[in-house]
């Protein structure tokens, strides 16, 4: 049975675990310079929101949520069309095991998110969600769409797919 939980104490394990995830998902060349580092400083932000997923007791997928602002900041220049909304997160990674795909992964990952952004009282989420794996189709039959724009040749994904940029709220 899968179970998403809110990460709360950050160890050598959780982020260890996390890079071995994203090792098997993304495919190569989506590579973020040092994954250990890039983790390792993605899990230690207050503001951050790791959501992980668990069959049993293994780690099966992760979700990573920033402050909206932070990700306007950071994507400027891939994405100059996004707008700062204080009242927002921004889902910046998700990934899930292939074995645990289609089994409601993403929607538990997503429910949990969802409750802990309550608890700050925040009501909406961003994405750039890829198109190829239907992540972009699902997020907009199942939430209430602000906002959806196709951007053809995403940069983070080797420029070689689309990926739709999504406001949404609950």
């Amino acid at each position: 049975m899968l179970k998403a939980e809110v990460v709360r104490t950050v160890d050598d394990k959780i982020v260890e675990t996390t890079v071995l995830i994203s090792r098997d998902v993304y495919p190569v060349g989506w590579a973020c310079g040092n994954p250990q580092e890039y983790y390792s400083q993605m899990l230690i932000k207050e503001d951050n929101i790791h959501v992980v997923l668990h069959s049993d007791e293994k780690e099966v997928g992760f979700l990573f949520a920033i402050p909206h602002n932070i990700a306007v900041d950071e994507l400027k220049d891939a994405d100059p069309l996004m707008k700062p909304d204080s009242q927002a997160y921004y889902i910046e990674n998700v990934a899930v095991l292939q074995a645990y795909r289609k089994k409601g992964a993403f929607s538990k990952m997503l429910s949990c998110l969802k409750e802990e952004l309550k608890q700050r009282d925040i009501s909406r989420i961003s994405l750039h969600a890829r198109v190829s794996n239907s992540l972009s189709r699902n997020i907009q039959r199942n939430m209430n769409i602000v906002e959806v724009r196709r951007i053809e040749r995403w940069q983070y994904y080797d420029y070689k797919e689309p990926t739709d940029y999504i406001v949404a709220e609950w």
